[in-house]
């Protein structure tokens, strides 16, 4: 098969094999050939698992933050999903108030599209790729019905800025100068430094003054989300605090490592399920493999996981949260640079897939640019138990230090997916100039 990204090709079976025979044919009859990534080339009615389009809650992971090519097919998905299936909510790893520029450029087309999604402050999302899609979705809107547009919506709660802008525009005349100038110190939207000596006295005062807040706007619903909003950052900033003030190599510190991952992943799963009861209709959210999958939230390196974001919600929806992964086989991926060369983000390349992993047998496989279907095959008996055992992953987020065998996850991938896209070849996300 031929990749339809750097042209490189696979042939069908080779003379050394890494894998059971029954596992390579068993993974060739779930792979529904999708043949591109590319989003403007539509999708098949009958191309994709009739259960992705059935359920409530559609995540669409990635096993990097910075690869070209999982961003365009996650963009062609979307459409499917908003042409075909009428998802109208779509909700992204990112900080949810910031979120609201975008929401307004795709509904109203109210603002600019690459200054909102440089507000999400995330590297990750000011690319190219992204850049196509939020034009795209504003694309679909304009014309429609306001009832009938896709809406923008952030589903992460790391940082307090946007909830504090939000709530100092709409009530700032309503509260006493104390409040305010207390909002005014606890803003912050990462550029602060993380060894700031002043982040404790931020978060003591988030936490001794939102109380106060709410007291003083009453039941203002307007004031409700923006409020939670800077509690649940403060929350994950306070386990930051712990991680950083912890030993190194500890008890103490896996502990501290574990409650981070448990506060993040517990309140993404909980805005999740808030944008799913407000909306009229299915709802498609975007993140790393590592939140959206259903087993858990591994730290690598390390032996400490906590329940991700998507053993939740698929603990609170059952068969209607529906997972994809998606996995690569060799090119390149941008990620900040751990290498201590000091190059920040930039291009790292992977030759080959890693010996014994999930990419391997995909690889191996020659199913090219695909879709498997791990519900279905579960019940094969030649997929049964490779799919059951825990096998290793590569997964990368947002730094790397170029050895790929510090990035491996090990679970078992078919409970931890419903599907899971592979992509043979692969380039850098084109950041936005």
């Amino acid at each position: 098969m031929t990749n339809d990204t750097t042209g490189t090709t696979r042939t069908e079976s080779t003379d050394e094999t890494e894998h059971p025979a029954s596992v390579i044919a068993g993974l060739r009859a779930h792979a529904h050939e999708l043949g591109t990534c590319d989003p403007t080339t539509d999708i098949a009615d009958d191309a994709l698992p009739e259960e992705i389009g059935d359920a409530a809650v559609v995540a669409l992971g990635e096993g990097t933050h910075g690869t070209r090519e999982f961003f365009r097919l996650k963009h062609r998905l979307l459409r499917w999903l908003v042409t075909e299936v009428g998802v109208r909510t779509f909700a992204m790893e990112a900080n949810a108030p910031e979120a609201r520029a975008l929401d307004e450029y795709v509904v109203h087309g109210r603002g600019e599209p690459d200054a909102g999604l440089a507000d999400l402050y995330f590297w990750t999302w000011q690319t190219d790729e992204l850049l196509a899609l939020v034009e795209w979705l504003r694309g679909f809107n304009e014309g429609r019905p306001l009832d009938d547009r896709v809406r923008f919506r952030g589903f992460d709660a790391q940082y307090t800025q946007g909830a504090v802008d939000a709530l100092l525009a709409e009530f700032g005349d309503e509260l006493p100068p104390a409040l305010t100038d207390a909002l005014h110190l606890i803003g912050d939207d990462g550029t602060r430094p993380a060894n700031d000596d002043r982040v404790e006295a931020r978060i003591d005062t988030a936490e001794r003054v939102i109380p106060r807040v709410r007291d003083a706007l009453g039941s203002d619903g307007q004031a409700r989300r923006p409020l939670r909003v800077i509690e649940q950052a403060t929350a994950y900033k306070r386990t930051l605090v712990d991680w950083e003030a912890a030993d190194e190599g500890s008890d103490a510190e896996s502990a501290a490592m574990r409650e981070a991952l448990r506060v993040r992943d517990r309140v993404m799963a909980e805005n999740v399920a808030r944008i799913e009861e407000r909306a009229d209709g299915p709802v498609a959210i975007w993140g790393h493999d590592a939140h959206v999958n259903r087993d858990r939230h591994a730290y690598r390196a390390f032996e400490v996981a906590a329940p991700s974001m998507g053993s939740q919600l698929a603990a609170w929806y059952g068969d209607d949260y529906y997972a994809v992964g998606f996995a690569f086989g060799r090119g390149s991926f941008q990620a900040i640079d751990r290498t201590g060369d000091g190059r920040g983000l930039t291009s790292f390349e992977l030759s080959d897939p890693v010996p014994g992993t999930v990419e391997s047998a995909l690889d191996e496989a020659g199913v090219g640019t695909a879709l498997l279907d791990l519900r279905r095959g579960g019940g094969d008996p030649r997929l049964r138990e490779w799919l059951t055992a825990p096998r290793e992953r590569f997964s990368v987020g947002a730094t790397y230090d170029g050895d790929p065998t510090g990035y491996l996850t090990a679970y078992s991938v078919g409970e931890a997916f419903d599907a899971l896209c592979f992509v043979p070849g692969t380039t850098r996300a084109r950041p936005l100039d």
